[in-house]
């Protein structure tokens, strides 16, 4: 497996750049011992600032609304509403980006890379953090093995503008891809660490602009709802072995639904 790591966030940030690096090599096998899930042969890391990472997010949701309109022919009123979706979700960028450290993301199309904002991290007061490097690195090297499995396929349909014109409105995608991988990142971390890497407190090094973006009244929700993601995986894996969980990824009829996540052991029913 080739990791390649493009450092397009600056100078000040060598090091970063450098541990990552060191970090990604050592996870990358554990990752797929963990998950059963294979790792595509080259691993893309790339680290940004944050006005880059606005930017491309801008191009690719103006792509992806442009493409879905036309694959799906969406009615005039639907358009226009997506257009607001599109415009309020750049806008929210543009406030909470503090708060991403990383994502895996297809910036040109059909090449996920796995995306860092050393400038994010900094304002986390997590920047020299090396356990907490250690656990990002892990959760998005989950997320591009969940890509390589069925082609970004699952992702696609959890960004779509157009749920009820796909059929997926009721789907909670999230509560499957983000469970799986803190319930990966745990694991890992458990084994190179001796226990795992909790995000739950917020630094003391963290600056008053992340603190105040931080103090937001649904953290507590859903700190809670990604505690329920993570037991759920844990269940279904424990119970029904690694295999049956991972029939997910080519099975869309898995994926748990709005009402099946919100509710204690609604999806793990499904593995039954």
């Amino acid at each position: 497996m080739n990791i390649t790591v493009h450092h397009d966030a600056g100078r000040r940030f060598d090091d970063l750049a450098q541990r990552v690096e060191a970090v990604a090599a050592e996870t990358a096998p554990l990752v797929e011992a963990v998950t059963g899930l294979a790792l595509p042969d080259t691993v893309v890391i790339r680290t940004m600032s944050p006005r880059a990472w606005l930017k491309a997010h801008q191009r690719r949701s103006a792509r992806l609304l442009r493409a879905e309109a036309r694959e799906l022919r969406a009615p005039r009123r639907r358009r226009r509403q997506a257009k607001v979706q599109h415009y309020t979700q750049c806008n929210g960028r543009h406030r909470i980006w503090p708060l991403i450290g990383a994502q895996v993301v297809d910036f040109r199309p059909g090449r996920f890379e796995l995306v860092i904002l050393p400038q994010s991290m900094r304002e986390a007061g997590r920047l020299n953090d090396q356990a907490v490097l250690t656990k990002v690195i892990c959760h998005e090297l989950t997320h591009i093995a969940q890509h390589a499995t069925d082609n970004g396929a699952m992702w696609r349909l959890q960004d779509s503008y157009y749920p009820e014109l796909r059929g997926t409105a009721d789907r909670d995608y999230a509560f499957l891809v983000e469970g799986h991988a803190y319930w990966a990142d745990r694991q890992i971390t458990t084994k190179l660490l001796g226990a795992p890497v909790s995000l739950k407190e917020i630094s003391p090094h963290a600056t008053h602009r992340y603190r105040d973006l931080a103090a937001n009244p649904h953290r507590a929700e859903t700190l809670e709802y990604f505690t329920r993601a993570v037991d759920s995986v844990e269940e279904i894996v424990t119970t029904h072995g690694l295999d049956a969980f991972n029939g997910v990824w080519q099975r869309p009829d898995l994926v748990p639904t709005r009402d099946e996540a919100s509710t204690p052991a609604g999806w793990t029913r499904r593995f039954g």
